[in-house]
């Protein structure tokens, strides 16, 4: 995914999903941390830096106030796991695991 730029989650969740993306280098960041919103646009940048155990935030994120909402790395493991239980799942059911994940740390189990 492109840095350095602004998304709707939605295109997010289009990239993620017609691109099959698998580089997970890169991490969300908004104004406000919490659920995820369909609508809402997010900031995408670098990972934080650690050092001596503390996050070192992206120039760009700081300069902007922003927080981090969501490691690439996990995204695209929660999308992936969301696409291959339900190939068919609507951009609110993606968002629904999305929260779900943040919430719980585990998978959301969709209904058949």
């Amino acid at each position: 995914m492109r840095k350095y730029q602004e998304l709707s989650l939605e295109q997010i969740i289009e990239q993620v999903r017609m691109d099959k993306l698998v580089s997970d280098d890169f991490c969300l960041y908004g104004k406000e941390d919490g659920e995820l919103a369909l609508a809402r646009s997010y900031w995408v940048s670098n990972y934080p830096d650690v050092v001596e155990e503390r996050d070192i935030y992206p120039a760009d994120v700081v300069e902007q106030d922003l927080q981090l909402v969501y490691y690439g790395e996990q995204l695209i493991d929660v999308l992936s796991v969301a696409l291959e239980e339900i190939t068919e799942a609507s951009h609110q059911d993606l968002v629904e695991a999305l929260n779900y994940y943040q919430q719980h740390d585990s998978f959301m189990k969709f209904e058949d």
